[in-house]
């Protein structure tokens, strides 16, 4: 055959492994060229350390955001937070409702009045923080008046 030439082997695996570098190193997750950093936030209500409840950061902008339970002494962390703007909201924890048993009552529901509506919400939360690298550390209180 003139004028067609079969790739050689070692020719074969370079072109195959420029060919993967270029497939792989093309496709990026949204938002990994973002610096990142673990943010501590505390809830108290009325002072004291809100101990049943999860926060949220929220940016509606750039739809980056995280979560965190609140542990024994009002604290989340939540890890990998992208630098930037967002809106805290503190939500009741999540009570998975197991269904009785036959015959069984239902299991109560509670209500969490302690955390009222207004921060449940990223539209009517006053919660906001910006998360930085000298900034991680952010405290709030439920205060009810």
């Amino acid at each position: 055959m003139t004028g067609s030439r079969l790739l050689s082997g070692s020719g074969f695996m370079m072109s195959l492994a420029l060919g993967c570098f270029l497939f792989v190193g093309c496709s990026q997750t949204p938002g990994s060229h973002k610096q990142r950093t673990d943010v501590n936030v505390t809830i108290t209500e009325n002072g004291a350390p809100l101990t049943e409840g999860v926060v949220n950061l929220v940016n509606e902008e750039t739809g980056e955001g995280g979560g965190g339970t609140l542990n024994s002494e009002g604290v989340a962390t939540i890890s990998g937070v992208a630098l930037g703007s967002y809106t805290l909201i503190v939500l009741p924890p999540d009570e998975s409702v197991i269904p009785p048993e036959p015959g069984q009552p239902a299991p109560e529901v509670k209500e969490y009045l302690n955390i009222p509506q207004k921060f449940r919400d990223p539209k009517t939360s006053p919660f906001k923080v910006v998360v930085n690298r000298e900034t991680t550390e952010f405290q709030f209180d439920l205060k009810q008046k």
